[in-house]
């Protein structure tokens, strides 16, 4: 039950931010392409899926600490030195950021739902 709540439970407005943002660049796109043709729905129904998608793929591998040396070099710009050097910092973020949730998780969903209602309107479904 642990990786279910995990994945699914967050709260609703991370959910419609992510739709919101995928919705927005589904309009822009089909602005720019036009309304006739289903090929251009399919076009702006996997491009904001993708879109999405490699923003939550970022959010995770922020989540996972690529980011780390990144916020190390800004803190060490202050006099007094709260970390001794990357590896305590990086320890310290790390137990920080497992007891939160998966933040990442409603970004990869929504653009895979995204992504597979654009690859079923380009099959032809």
């Amino acid at each position: 039950m642990g990786a279910i709540y995990r994945i699914f439970r967050h709260p609703l407005k991370q959910y419609l931010f992510a739709a919101g943002a995928a919705v927005v660049l589904t309009l822009l796109s089909l602005l720019r392409n036009g309304f006739a043709l289903r090929i251009c729905y399919y076009d702006a129904l996997t491009l904001a899926g993708a879109a999405v998608l490699m923003a939550g793929l970022l959010q995770l591998a922020g989540y996972f600490g690529a980011f780390d040396i990144f916020g190390y070099a800004f803190s060490t710009f202050r006099s007094v030195r709260r970390y001794e050097d990357l590896f305590a910092y990086s320890e310290a973020k790390k137990e920080k950021r497992h007891r939160g949730n998966w933040y990442f998780m409603p970004w990869l969903l929504v653009g895979a739902g995204f992504l597979l209602v654009g690859l079923c309107l380009g099959i032809g479904l």
